[in-house]
C-alpha cells in the first residue's frame, strides 16, 4: 500500500491518505540565495526528493502572511526532481517556500515540507515581471510613502427613519493612487528602466515589480500598474529619477516568464550534445546551472 500526505479535498481517492503521518517524509526544498548588483536577489528553490508518483509541482512563496505562486513554478515538470529560480523574492524579510505535488492525472499528492530564507539585503529593485533580465536598482525617495491610501468599495445605505447610515462594502483594495519617486543608483540604467514598458517592437504589460526592504513602508512585493512613467533628469551630474503614478495590481500570470536559463544557453556553452550530456549527471543538474544563463546572447 502506498501512503500519501494530504490531497485536494475535492478529489476522490482510491489510495490511502495519512493526513501527515510522521512516518511520511516529503523533503523541504533546498534554498540558495543568489544576489548581485545586476539582477538583484534571487532564490533557487530545488526539490530533489518528492512523493512517489509526482509528475508536476506548483511552487508557492509566503511572505508576511501573503502566499503567491512563484513565477515559472506552475505545473513544473518534476520527474526526478525540479527547480525554479524565484526572481521576485523581496529583501530583508523571511520568505517561505513549499510545493504542492501532482501525479500524472492531476491528482494532488499533498504538500512538501516548507523551508524559509531571508535575503540579507537592504536594496530596492524594479523589475519587469515577464522579463526579469530587465532589473534596475533604485532608491525610494521619502515623498513616495508620505501618503498611502486604499479603498473598501461600497456604499452608505440610509434607511427611512434611521439617524445613521450603514456601510455595505466589499474587500479592501490594494494601494491606490501611489506616487513613487525613485532615484536610479546608476544613471546609465535609464534606458533599461525605460525598456520595462517595451519599445516600438516589444510589448510588455504596464506593470512593474517593486521590491523593497522593511525600512520602506510598502508591500515588500508590490506590482505597480503604471501606464505613464515620467523620467526626471536634473543637475550637473545628470541625476536620474522616475515618477511612477499608479495602483497596486495583480501580477501578470505567474506561468508567463522568460526563463533565466534556456536550452539555447546550454547548447551555446557546449560544442555538442554529447559534451553537454557528459558534463552533468542528471537533467536537474543541467537545468540548474545558472552560471550559463545568457550564454546564447
Amino acid at each position: 500500500m502506498t501512503t500519501y500526505d494530504g490531497g485536494n479535498a475535492a478529489s476522490t481517492y482510491t489510495r490511502v491518505l495519512d493526513g501527515g503521518n510522521a512516518a511520511t517524509i516529503f523533503s523541504a526544498p533546498r534554498l540558495t540565495v543568489i544576489d548581485d548588483d545586476v539582477l538583484g536577489p534571487r532564490v533557487e528553490v530545488l526539490f530533489a526528493s518528492l512523493a512517489a508518483g509526482t509528475e508536476q509541482i506548483t511552487v508557492r512563496r509566503t511572505v508576511g502572511g501573503r502566499t503567491m505562486d512563484v513565477r515559472g513554478g506552475i505545473n513544473l515538470y518534476a520527474v526526478g526532481g525540479a527547480s525554479v529560480l524565484d526572481q521576485e523574492v523581496p529583501p530583508g524579510v523571511p520568505a517561505t517556500y513549499q510545493a504542492e505535488q501532482f501525479d500524472s492525472s492531476g491528482m494532488s499528492l499533498g504538500m512538501t515540507k516548507a523551508a524559509t530564507v531571508t535575503v540579507d539585503s537592504a536594496d530596492a529593485w524594479v523589475t519587469q515581471p515577464l522579463n526579469p533580465n530587465l532589473a534596475v536598482q533604485v532608491r525610494v525617495r521619502l515623498p513616495s510613502t508620505a501618503t498611502l491610501g486604499w479603498e473598501a468599495p461600497g456604499d452608505t445605505v440610509w434607511t427611512q427613519g434611521a439617524a445613521l447610515g450603514r456601510v455595505i462594502n466589499g474587500q479592501r483594495s490594494g494601494l491606490k493612487g501611489i506616487s513613487l519617486l525613485l532615484r536610479l543608483i546608476r544613471p546609465s540604467d535609464a534606458d533599461e528602466f525605460d525598456a520595462m514598458w517595451g519599445d516600438y517592437d516589444t510589448a510588455y504589460p504596464a506593470v512593474v515589480l517593486v521590491r523593497t526592504p522593511p525600512t520602506v513602508p510598502l508591500p515588500p512585493v508590490l506590482f505597480l500598474g503604471c501606464r505613464a512613467p515620467k523620467r526626471l533628469t536634473t543637475g550637473a551630474n545628470k541625476l536620474v529619477q522616475y515618477q511612477l503614478d499608479g495602483d497596486e495590481v495583480a501580477p501578470p500570470t505567474p506561468g508567463l516568464v522568460i526563463p533565466a536559463l534556456s536550452r539555447d544557453d546550454l547548447d551555446a556553452a557546449y560544442a555538442s550534445r554529447d559534451l553537454l550530456d557528459a558534463a552533468y549527471t542528471t537533467r536537474l543538474a543541467a537545468d540548474t546551472d545558472y552560471s550559463l544563463a545568457g550564454s546564447a546572447g
